[in-house]
């Protein structure tokens, strides 16, 4: 089997399929990390032979490391792991998902709207009616794959804040001269963050973009803060269907804590839709990988993905199936 095929089917699994785990109590600040999974002593060792195509390690691994040396100044450069503190998140950015208190899934696909999901955005009038325009496949509000309207089914790329807040793996952080770039392993897309002093455009003035306009600057030593703005509409916030307008501006702080962590808040203010600003990431750890870590390639099929929504997923969703 080809590899973009192999890694299309991961892909539309990781998008579209929720493991067929019945719903169960859970403990507070508990989450449903997806891939958050320990791996077996001989899968780690494996693992950890390879020199292409890597994965990271699990949680577990990190919580194993007793000693951080200090944190290098106004540095974020390195590759980074999201994935072991539950980066996937299916259903929605970690503060906010669509799901419901006590769930570790949601089995009450199809409900109209998010009323009672463990932690509710405040949505405004005109932001609730955006939402139920959009129809994803993950959530309380999921429907069919088959009937789904997901942007990036049709081959759209995820936009800014949703790289941050769905299948956020492996990213790795570069710094040259004026700038912060951000490369991305899901869908292999970069982002360019100018630390030149620039001010933010005048969004009226310049045409959308999936992932906006970014500055950013050191406030101190350790945090760098970025704001951005112009990121198009057509865009979701996150898997579970979030929308967002175009007056949208997104706050980023990213914090070296040492070495081997960074800190990440990401906070959403759009007053259009949303009746306060709200963290999607709230100091959600990256942990430093090593320099010669090789990031897989996680890239959409579309070919592949109309295929599988007609084939599989319309079989699927006929009555009595």
């Amino acid at each position: 089997m080809a590899k973009c095929l192999m890694l299309s089917a991961i892909v539309l699994l990781a998008c579209f399929f929720v493991p067929a785990v019945p719903a169960q109590d859970v403990k507070k600040n508990d989450r449903p990390d997806f891939f958050n999974n320990d791996q077996t002593k001989e899968v780690a060792q494996e693992l950890a032979k390879r020199k292409w195509n890597n994965s990271p390690p699990v949680k577990s691994f990190y919580a194993s490391q007793k000693s951080h040396a200090p944190a290098p100044r106004r540095d974020l450069t390195g590759i980074w792991d999201g994935t072991a503190e539950g980066g996937v998140e299916p259903w929605g950015p970690v503060e906010h998902r669509a799901i419901f208190p006590g769930r570790m899934q949601d089995d009450s696909a199809g409900h109209p709207d998010e009323t009672d999901v463990e932690n509710p955005l405040p949505f405004t009038a005109a932001g609730l009616e955006a939402l139920k325009k959009n129809k994803p496949g993950v959530g309380v509000r999921a429907v069919p794959v088959a009937n789904a309207n997901d942007p990036v089914d049709n081959g759209s790329p995820p936009g800014f804040p949703r790289m941050l807040f769905y299948e956020m793996r492996v990213i790795e952080l570069i710094q040259p001269k004026n700038q912060v770039i951000l490369l991305d392993e899901f869908d292999q897309v970069w982002r360019h963050i100018w630390t030149d002093g620039r001010p933010l455009p005048n969004i009226d003035d310049v045409e959308p973009r999936f992932f906006g306009y970014s500055v950013g600057r050191w406030t101190d030593d350790y945090t760098f803060e970025a704001d951005t703005v112009g990121v198009d509409d057509k865009t979701w916030l996150d898997n579970a269907g979030r929308p967002h307008s175009y007056e949208m501006r997104v706050h980023e702080i990213w914090h070296r804590v040492d070495y081997e962590t960074i800190e990440l808040t990401v906070t959403v203010d759009d007053p259009k839709y949303y009746s306060g600003k709200w963290n999607g990431l709230n100091k959600f750890v990256l942990h430093r990988l090593p320099d010669d870590f090789d990031m897989e390639e996680f890239i959409y099929n579309g070919v592949e993905a109309t295929d599988y929504d007609q084939v599989v997923a319309g079989e699927a969703a006929k009555p009595g199936k």
